[in-house]
């Protein structure tokens, strides 16, 4: 009696294997999205919290949105986005055609928020001097006198609320990537020059407060700086240019 063949139980694996291969190819060759995509960065920053959110589009999706928003406590995630809270911090714009280097450097920066987010020193359990209250001081200043040394160390609230404040974070990392630090970044070999060294290609970043930037060390040669049509700040140098 003649039988069909079946697939043994242990090769289902591989069969499952080969059908997510397949299907994740298939994605891949159609996520470029459409003519122009990539070309803007909007960084988006909370108010109140400095939580960051990175998008391709100029308005937030509040279910793809939440997903950058990684939960360190109690009260730190929000349950939606709320208008009133979020704004643009920066707009990160790219040649015309230079769409898939947009994309390469959004997904840079995503990565470097979520190891900021998940990978940090035991110095970060301590409180920064800022965040010392009128007890912390005292205290201080008694095991000082003492002869001894005292840090005040954050509580999990205290500690949620600082890993959610991402926004000099991100500065600093716009800086390093549009410079083209880090491996795979395209931007770096988006132009070739005539030596043959990485021609990292022109940038420009709009900014809703123009003193934001300061937060980085350094910007490289390719980036320049203008403010967004709304600035929520300025501080005034442009007038005096103009004037």
């Amino acid at each position: 009696m003649n039988t069909t063949s079946r697939p043994r139980l242990g090769q289902w694996s591989s069969i499952v294997r080969t059908c997510l291969r397949q299907l994740h190819t298939g994605r891949g060759k159609g996520s470029q999205g459409p003519e122009g995509h990539g070309e803007k960065i909007w960084v988006f920053r909370h108010r109140r919290s400095d939580q960051i959110i990175y998008s391709f589009d100029e308005r937030l999706d509040g279910f793809h949105a939440l997903k950058q928003l990684p939960f360190n406590g109690k009260k730190t995630k929000p349950a939606k986005l709320r208008k009133d809270y979020w704004s643009p911090m920066a707009m990160i714009q790219f040649p015309e055609g230079q769409g898939a280097v947009g994309r390469s450097v959004y997904q840079k920066l995503r990565e470097l928020k979520h190891l900021h987010e998940v990978s940090w020193t035991d110095e970060f359990r301590y409180k920064s001097p800022q965040e010392f209250t009128a007890a912390d001081k005292k205290k201080i200043a008694q095991e000082k006198a003492s002869g001894n040394g005292y840090k005040p160390v954050r509580s999990k609230a205290e500690r949620g609320i600082a890993l959610n404040a991402q926004k000099t974070n991100s500065i600093a990392d716009m800086a390093a990537v549009l410079a083209g630090h880090g491996n795979g970044n395209e931007i770096a070999v988006a132009n070739t020059a005539t030596d043959g060294q990485p021609d990292p290609i022109q940038v420009s970043i709009r900014w809703a407060n123009d003193q934001d930037k300061e937060y980085a060390e350094a910007w490289s040669k390719n980036v320049t700086h203008t403010l967004l049509d709304d600035p929520a700040y300025t501080s005034g140098k442009e007038a005096e240019s103009t004037a």
